[in-house]
């Protein structure tokens, strides 16, 4: 009987690390396509080598598009409506703590919320997805470039990717 348990437990395991796995390149069939405009910077990490860090438009927002209610904690998960505008850079049109509807052209994007500045009325959120690694000594390409386009995969289940990034024509 223990070593039924014991395969049942291990095979879970297994499952568990194979669906992670699939989860991700999942998100490539199943997931929806979308632009993001960024302003980078260029830093190093000993481990992975060179990437750019990625500040996107969308994760700070004024007042006016904030729905929810004024009592958000940090970390906490909050929503952000993003609706295809000018090029196709996607916007954003409201955010909140509750989950929110999208219509046509729009998806809805899973953040973290960090704080709000009283001074300038601003929410700040975060993506989760401010990392792109390059290929190693590439850095200075990327470096003082300005702003980027960046492609974000976004799965059905609320995982983003980040799929490219490009300079603005």
């Amino acid at each position: 009987m223990k070593r039924k348990w014991f395969y049942v437990i291990v095979g879970f395991q297994i499952l568990f690390l194979v669906g992670m796995s699939i989860s991700y390149y999942a998100m490539d069939v199943f997931g929806e396509s979308i632009t993001l405009k960024t302003a980078p910077v260029d830093p190093r990490d000993p481990f992975y080598g060179d990437y750019v860090t990625l500040g996107f438009e969308v994760e700070r927002f004024p007042k006016e598009k904030w729905s929810g209610s004024e009592n958000v904690k940090w970390r906490e998960r909050i929503f952000l409506l993003l609706e295809e505008g000018e090029k196709g850079i996607h916007q954003l049109v409201k955010a909140s703590e509750s989950s929110l509807q999208s219509g046509e052209n729009q998806i809805v994007l899973p953040a973290k919320f960090e704080w709000y500045d009283e001074h300038t009325e601003t929410y700040v959120v975060n993506l989760s997805v401010d990392r792109y690694y390059i290929e190693e000594n590439t850095g200075e390409e990327y470096e003082g470039e300005g702003d980027r386009l960046v492609e974000i995969i976004v799965a059905p289940w609320g995982q983003l990717k980040i799929k490219s990034l490009k300079a603005i024509d």
